[in-house]
């Protein structure tokens, strides 16, 4: 092989390369900075973003099906989001894996707040998630106000939800 053609070949290469690595930048959840996008998808299979949220205060709550505590604080989230609809978006992120029906547990437990599945966990990696219930507030510009790792405080949430 010529050194001018290994050379073409050894740039492009190397072009790639560098292009990966900034297309897969780690992107990591710190309060104060901007949200991570979502590696996430809703039951029907369809991907969610972040910039579908943006115009609106969010809450982002990372969820397991085997976490008691979990389910009762969705349930609280839901019967808050209803007496006050219009000042916090809610979105219920479930980290069960791909196997699980989420479905499923989401009709049984009654619950109509959005539920989207990340299958992969790359979103729980970008949002370094230890442990579920684990919850963000997302401003309307998608800048990180809070982060709450285990329930969040009662007196929180009435705020969060009275806006």
């Amino acid at each position: 092989m010529s050194s001018r053609i290994f050379k073409i070949i050894n740039t492009a290469l190397l072009s790639v390369a560098c292009i990966t690595l900034v297309a897969c930048k780690d992107e990591v959840a710190t309060v104060g900075g901007s949200a991570p996008d979502l590696a996430t998808f809703d039951l029907q299979g369809n991907p969610v973003s972040l910039q579908e949220k943006q115009g609106k205060p969010l809450l982002l709550t990372f969820w397991s099906g085997a976490c008691g505590i979990c389910v009762e604080e969705l349930s609280e989230f839901q019967k808050l989001q209803s007496q006050y609809p219009d000042n916090l978006q809610i979105l219920a992120i479930n980290i069960d894996g791909e196997s699980a029906n989420t479905e499923e547990l989401v009709t049984k437990r009654n619950l109509v707040l959005p539920v989207v599945k990340d299958q992969l966990n790359i979103t729980a990696e970008r949002y370094q998630l230890k442990g579920t219930p684990t919850s963000f507030i997302i401003d309307s510009n998608g800048k990180i106000l809070n982060k709450y790792e285990g329930l969040i405080p009662e007196e929180e949430l009435e705020v969060l939800f009275k806006g």
